[in-house]
């Protein structure tokens, strides 16, 4: 019998186990940042024909609709729907301490994002999808609910829960950093995997939420998104029932802009500060956007990924 192995059940590592049926996945906290307690920026499926394929296939009594996600831009105290010139550039100093900016990091250079909702769950569809693919593997038998210890590639040793197993392939979705701590090879890896910090704030809307719904003044009915380079935060989302602002260095204010700030998490070491896109470090296969350390990587980029290794 053969051991193969994914590591990590975030979204990369459940849409690998859906396709890789006779590979387990391990993992003790599965779905990863989805655990949070509000939806930490933007979550989007994109509306590409692998992505509605995989949904149906996940949700076949489902509506799938698609829906416009339309993107702004925040500069000099004014929001536009197309950025300045010199706007990526500053948001990459911004954010990252870097001149060069990567087209993935304001999305691609889209302003528009075509998506796909499912039933009623709005600006929840991606959670929740996600949430029916961990149950669907679960009832497989996929999940295997521990930690992984110690990997030694040359031998083809993996050591879970502090038991020795034998593997013959392994795909990791693990941040590349902590994939480094375990496994043998890699504790001399030349690759920088600088990262900066995020730091995320949910907030109340100031103005009553019915009113703004019935008077047509909901900040969604513009931008669902927008970037800002001329703020103390860098991101803002517009959910129906509340804000999520992101920033580089922590908010000591109790309200921005006016809105109260509900939670937070601070100081997250999470954000790319220049892509690798790695595919494969001493014979095991990197998915997803910290294990590829690619900040293009979405999704759908997973699941194209997966798509063509199983053809």
């Amino acid at each position: 019998m053969e051991n193969k192995y994914i590591l990590g059940a975030g979204p990369a590592g459940l849409i690998a186990a859906y396709y890789l049926t006779d590979y387990k996945i391990i993992d003790k906290k599965p779905l990863g940042q989805l655990n949070l307690p509000f939806i930490p920026g933007p979550r989007l499926l994109q509306a590409t024909d692998n992505m509605k394929e995989f949904v149906k296939s996940i949700l076949p009594e489902s509506e799938i609709k698609l829906e416009i996600a339309v993107i702004g831009f925040n500069e000099d105290g004014k929001v536009t729907d197309s950025p300045s010139k010199n706007f990526k550039a500053n948001y990459a100093m911004k954010t990252r301490g870097i001149k060069q900016s990567e087209s993935s990091f304001m999305s691609e250079g889209m302003t528009e994002i075509e998506h796909i909702e499912i039933d009623e769950h709005g600006e929840d569809s991606y959670k929740f999808l996600f949430t029916t693919l961990l149950n669907i593997i679960k009832d497989r038998g996929q999940l295997i609910d521990s930690a992984v210890d110690k990997i030694e590639p040359f031998d083809k040793k993996i050591f879970i829960d502090g038991k020795e197993f034998i593997y013959t392939q392994i795909v990791s979705t693990l941040n590349l950093n902590i994939l480094k701590k375990i496994t043998s090879s890699m504790e001399d890896m030349p690759h920088d995997l600088s990262t900066t910090k995020k730091c995320f704030y949910k907030a109340k809307y100031k103005n009553d939420l019915d009113v703004m719904l019935e008077e047509k003044t909901h900040p969604s009915l513009w931008f669902d998104y927008v970037y800002s380079i001329g703020t103390n935060w860098t991101r803002q989302t517009f959910f129906r029932d509340y804000i999520v602002y992101e920033s580089v260095d922590p908010i000591e204010d109790t309200h921005i802009q006016g809105n109260e700030i509900d939670l937070k998490f601070e100081n997250l070491p999470i954000q790319i500060k220049e892509s690798l896109r790695i595919e494969n470090i001493d014979g095991i296969h990197m998915l997803g956007r910290f294990a590829e350390w690619d900040h293009q990587i979405k999704a759908n980029e997973v699941l194209d990924k997966v798509k063509t290794w199983i053809n």
